[in-house]
């Protein structure tokens, strides 16, 4: 009998729960990352090559960004999120605002088609500011709105929460001259209140006014335009509304890269030129392995890759919504909902500019695009909802 107890002991699985892992969402991230790996080598070859002899230039520090991503992700999985609650709310916007001021610093912030995104503290890579306080925001919306979701009914709990965001997004704005930044951290909130919200009619309202809004302004820029007789008295940014809008007449300025995008789309067909095939990359579309590498993916993979890179994404926000569906505390909801909101607007934002669904303006598509900060960050991301994954106790099998 002690015989036969040794061995039950040996083979029996305890009782009781567990902490839940999502191993499918590990997995989709994974590769994700290692598609991009592979699309921005076949987008940016023939240009590293010729500017700094080096076809592996752009793939090599996407490799180095990612592997430190993986890194922090690893290490953000282990850390309770009741830890980002513990901190002031007040320390999460400050930093924000003290991170984006760093752009203003002369010597160590980098100008790049018109945009001051980066700084470069000697010898350490190039860092892109408004990254990092997208994640600020995230945590720290995800605390305000634990703290108001009571008064989630009421005009004043909705646009209350809000106040703080307006001045942020005017300084981010100020800071890097950068509009899309400043617009993507303005709706990451503005998307977590809505999903919280009980009154509907509300937020419907408060987007209604938003598209309101931004349909005013197209009506000026268009307006300001005829008026001035075409003299491009609304600037850059005027510009790009009118490229989208008519981008066959600014062929030779804004609407360019728009044309040679939907060139790229279109001469994909259904499966493709083949890797590594693009026409277009070779230099009608500056920058191809950054902001409009989808339009390579579409030429070199056709609709086929498209859109098993669009499953792939799906399946991503799809995990996420799982894991902030089965929390209990609505912090670690919120933190979650936060994080999927941001990787949903920069994907929709990144395609819609692509197809000319939207004016032209520099979003990265996440986990895709070249970019060691953003790629970072939202590796680092993902670690926090694995985190919060793991506080979801399920039974033992």
């Amino acid at each position: 009998m002690r015989a036969l107890d040794r061995i039950r002991n040996k083979y029996h699985r305890p009782t009781g729960k567990r902490p839940y892992f999502d191993f499918t969402l590990l997995v989709v991230v994974i590769m994700l990352v290692c598609f991009g790996f592979i699309m921005i080598y076949s987008a940016s070859a023939y240009q590293a090559n010729l500017k700094f002899g080096n076809s592996m230039y752009f793939l090599r520090k996407q490799i180095f960004a990612a592997l430190i991503g993986m890194v922090l992700m690893a290490v953000l999985v282990f850390i309770p999120p009741k830890v980002y609650r513990m901190i002031p709310s007040w320390v999460y916007i400050g930093a924000s605002f003290v991170v984006m001021a760093l752009l203003l610093v002369p010597g160590i912030h980098i100008t790049s088609h018109g945009a001051t995104r980066w700084i470069k503290l000697g010898p350490l890579p190039q860092f892109e500011p408004v990254e990092l306080v997208k994640l600020l925001i995230i945590i720290f919306y995800a605390r305000t709105i634990t703290r108001t979701q009571k008064n989630m009914d009421t005009w004043g709990g909705i646009l209350k929460p809000l106040i703080p965001l307006v001045p942020l997004c005017l300084f981010i704005y100020v800071a890097s001259r950068n509009m899309s930044s400043a617009l993507i951290v303005g709706i990451i909130p503005v998307l977590m209140i809505t999903i919280i919200a009980k009154d509907k009619k509300k937020v419907l309202l408060l987007w209604a006014g938003v598209i309101l809004a931004a349909a005013a302004m197209v009506g000026i820029v268009v307006l300001v335009d005829k008026v001035s007789g075409g003299s491009g008295a609304m600037g850059f940014r005027g510009g790009r509304v009118l490229a989208w809008l008519h981008p066959e007449k600014y062929v030779s300025d804004e609407g360019f890269q728009v044309l040679q995008g939907l060139y790229a789309i279109g001469s994909g067909g259904m499966f493709g030129k083949g890797l590594g095939e693009s026409i277009v990359k070779i230099g009608d579309i500056s920058e191809a392995q950054n902001d409009m590498i989808f339009s390579i993916v579409c030429e070199e993979l056709g609709i086929f890759g498209a859109v098993c890179l669009m499953l792939m994404f799906g399946i991503l926000i799809y995990r996420l919504f799982i894991i902030a569906g089965n929390t209990r505390d609505l912090f670690n909801a919120m933190l979650v909902i936060g994080i999927l909101c941001h990787i949903s607007v920069q994907v929709l934002l990144n395609i819609a500019v692509v197809t000319n669904s939207v004016p032209n303006t520099g979003v990265s598509l996440p986990f895709i695009s070249a970019g060691g900060t953003s790629v970072l960050l939202f590796l680092a991301e993902v670690g926090i909802a694995l985190a919060v994954g793991r506080t979801i106790l399920i039974d033992r099998r």
